[in-house]
């Protein structure tokens, strides 16, 4: 599932000012899709700000999500690649920021799962965080 979800919503940039324009930027890809309505995004901000920095996966990765009823029209998933990183907090550096949209929990299950798979495999994260790619490849890098 996350192969079909992820094709043409990976944006790059070269950075962000902070968390909350790196989670806006993320969106844009699943609001333009109709996966999401803004007002999930506004959820996704007002939760970190309200419990911290709960996305943070670790070792420069994040993945912003929110609730089925705040907002999700369809499942999607977003990733976000920030060339230069940005500091979350004092503890955490991120580069890549997946953005999560599932219209039930079970859906979310799912996704989660396939989302830890990916992450599992050190070397194609490597490359995707550190290598000098387009989208497409970094697709091509996901279906391998």
């Amino acid at each position: 599932m996350l192969k079909e979800l992820i094709r043409n919503k990976i944006d790059i940039v070269d950075n962000v000012n902070d968390w909350e324009e790196a989670v806006r930027k993320g969106a844009e890809l699943l609001i333009e899709n109709r996966c999401i309505e803004p007002r999930y995004v506004d959820c996704i901000i007002n939760n970190i700000k309200e419990k911290g920095p709960y996305i943070i996966l670790g070792d420069g990765m994040a993945m912003s999500h929110a609730r089925p009823e705040d907002g999700v029209i369809k499942n999607g998933i977003t990733l976000l690649k920030i060339k230069n990183g940005f500091d979350f907090d004092e503890k955490n550096r991120i580069f890549l920021l997946f953005t999560l949209a599932a219209e039930n929990n079970d859906k979310h299950q799912d996704l989660m799962g396939e989302i830890a798979d990916l992450l599992n495999e050190s070397e194609k994260i490597k490359r995707i965080m550190y290598d000098e790619l387009t989208d497409l490849e970094i697709y091509d890098i996901i279906l391998q």
